[in-house]
């Protein structure tokens, strides 16, 4: 077996093993452990923006997946994302309909007076995109997948085609969040709230991995960074919430989600 057929049936088993993964997601936490767990792997992206739109559906959505800073479903305006989802549809169509990679320039345009939350946005240089119909909802749903290095191959455009419809069924089999009185209800806050002795945003994200049974070398082959730094941060993390062990970690961080922070309601 030569080495390039070694890779592509690893790649077509791990994509067999992302596919069935998706099966098991009921929740915006799996989603999201499942887009920067599995996904991440075979399609490194920094953010998924999908939306559904129509001229018959009764309302536009959109839902922002991302642990870019600031990049959350509450913070984007409606009327901003509206004009990106249809400018990226109208070039979707126009370009008959298939998968669609390039420049973000060449698609999405972030003028000055964006406001802040469309920052990370706007740095973002690369950009795949495709949309599923929904002929009982008259609607399309588009999918877009963004990262500000290095373009998406053929390949990865090829993965993103097969990997859509298990998204697209994921998604729908999870109820859409409230956002009541102002309080953000986005599945990625459930991270962002966890204000256990002050952890900074990676360290917050690496105790979830650790939470989900991941080890050191995992953790580090999803962040892109070394078991070494999986290790250091690790130290600290036990050092700012005063515990000794992964065990203790983990059980501190059930205790928070099982009475929540503040007024945010968890999934």
């Amino acid at each position: 077996m030569t080495a390039t057929s070694s890779e592509h049936s690893r790649t077509a088993s791990e994509l067999l093993a992302t596919m069935r993964a998706s099966l098991s997601i009921e929740s915006h936490l799996k989603l999201l452990l499942w887009l920067q767990g599995d996904v991440q792997r075979l399609l490194p992206h920094q953010a998924l923006l999908s939306f559904s739109l129509g001229a018959d559906h009764p309302a536009f959505d959109y839902d922002v997946v991302s642990l870019l800073p600031g990049v959350r479903t509450r913070e984007l305006p409606p009327r901003r994302m509206q004009g990106i989802a249809a400018s990226l549809h109208q070039r979707w169509t126009a370009l008959g309909g298939k998968v669609v990679a390039g420049s973000c320039e060449q698609f999405i345009s972030v003028d000055r007076g964006a406001p802040p939350s469309l920052g990370a946005i706007s740095e973002m240089r690369h950009v795949l995109f495709h949309s599923i119909p929904d002929n009982r909802l008259r609607a399309d749903h588009l999918y877009v997948m963004m990262r500000a290095r290095s373009d998406f191959g053929e390949d990865e455009t090829h993965l993103f085609e097969l990997l859509l419809p298990y998204l697209d069924a994921a998604l729908s089999r999870i109820e859409r969040l409230p956002a009541p009185h102002g309080i953000a209800a986005d599945p990625v806050l459930l991270l962002d709230a966890v204000e256990a002795g002050g952890l900074s945003a990676r360290e917050r994200e690496i105790l979830e991995w650790v939470r989900q049974g991941k080890t050191n070398i995992e953790i580090g082959m999803i962040l892109g960074i070394s078991s070494f730094t999986v290790k250091n941060h690790l130290k600290r993390i036990f050092q700012k919430i005063n515990v000794s062990n992964r065990a203790q970690a983990v059980g501190k961080l059930e205790s928070l989600l099982r009475t929540g922070t503040g007024a945010v309601t968890y999934v």
